[in-house]
């Protein structure tokens, strides 16, 4: 059974189809960096998406009128979601939903500037009869499961259920390497384990305005912009039209620390770069990061890689 797995409608205008395999489609996203999907036809109706993007890009997501299912699963990075009325949520790594297409984003971005995942597409509309007789064998009924998980008006989220690990961490490996054949029996198994899943289980979205995503986005910056200096957070929220509070939430939603942990860990990333890639001492790493106390600097290093900065620097090759 070999279906049609290219479908221009179901993706941004950027999309290009890259090379067709037997049963999959490899399509190539236009943008500033690099945006690649695997799509695989499971079943008539029923597609699984693989998609690995690291830009910075602002993707329009196609306005779809077909009834259609979608179950999402983030491997790496996060997601940024935009909804019509300023609304904007994330989606974080490890994180699965369902999801209708009464509900559909706008548009969605990277925070991190790279994401990968994966997204099993069902078309109520396209889904034949061999293909229900199919599922039914395995007890699923898709219009059972969005009935139980209720998400045409509300994203099902919820951290991934420890009896689909295994099966979201296979289809990864998977991809690229195995035949179509592969991904249907991993579908299957994927789906009859949504049908167990529990509408209380769930966790509801938390929206935030574009005004106060957009002011986050703009500080961090800010805070990246010197790493020699250690500023208050309060002084870059000075005229900012957003509390400390408000700030600190968003922050953690888009970016999964606090400013402060995030900012630590910045800084020692940078330094584990400097410790590899240059031959400056590590009281002048210090400094440049905003230390003027090497000891300090050390502990902090410590707490982020487990090892002290000069035990880091020798387990390294020579330049």
């Amino acid at each position: 059974m070999t279906e049609k797995s290219y479908h221009p409608d179901w993706y941004d205008e950027g999309a290009t189809l890259l090379e067709q395999q037997p049963g999959c489609s490899i399509i190539s996203y236009e943008c500033n960096g690099r945006g690649i999907l695997y799509d695989y036809a499971i079943f008539p109706g029923i597609d699984l998406i693989f998609m690995d993007f690291n830009c910075s890009d602002i993707f329009e997501e196609p306005n779809q009128v077909r009834n259609m299912l979608e179950l999402r699963h983030y491997h790496e990075g996060r997601i940024e979601f935009e909804f019509e009325g300023d609304k904007v949520f994330h989606l974080q790594q490890d994180e699965f939903c369902v999801n209708g297409m009464l509900n559909m984003p706008a548009r969605y971005s990277f925070p991190f500037d790279y994401c990968s995942g994966l997204s099993l597409v069902i078309d109520k509309y396209s889904m034949t009869t061999e293909t229900k007789a199919q599922l039914a064998l395995f007890q699923i009924d898709v219009s059972v499961l969005e009935e139980d998980l209720g998400p045409a008006h509300q994203w099902y989220i919820c951290k991934t259920p420890s009896s689909m690990h295994h099966v979201f961490e296979e289809l990864y490996a998977a991809k690229g390497r195995e035949p179509v054949q592969y991904f249907r029996i991993k579908v299957l198994e994927l789906l009859y384990h949504a049908t167990k899943l529990c509408k209380e289980d769930h966790v509801s979205a938390t929206y935030y305005s574009r005004k106060h995503i957009d002011i986050v986005k703009r500080v961090r910056k800010a805070m990246l912009e010197d790493l020699s200096c250690s500023i208050p957070l309060e002084q870059f929220l000075q005229g900012e039209a957003i509390s400390t509070v408000t700030f600190q939430t968003i922050f953690k939603q888009i970016y999964g620390r606090s400013p402060y942990a995030y900012l630590k860990h910045y800084r020692m990333n940078s330094a584990a770069v400097q410790l590899r890639e240059s031959n400056k001492s590590i009281n002048q790493i210090a400094l440049s990061l905003g230390y003027s106390n090497a000891s300090k600097f050390a502990r902090a290093f410590q707490d982020v890689f487990g090892m002290l900065p000069k035990d880091y620097r020798a387990t390294q090759k020579p330049i």
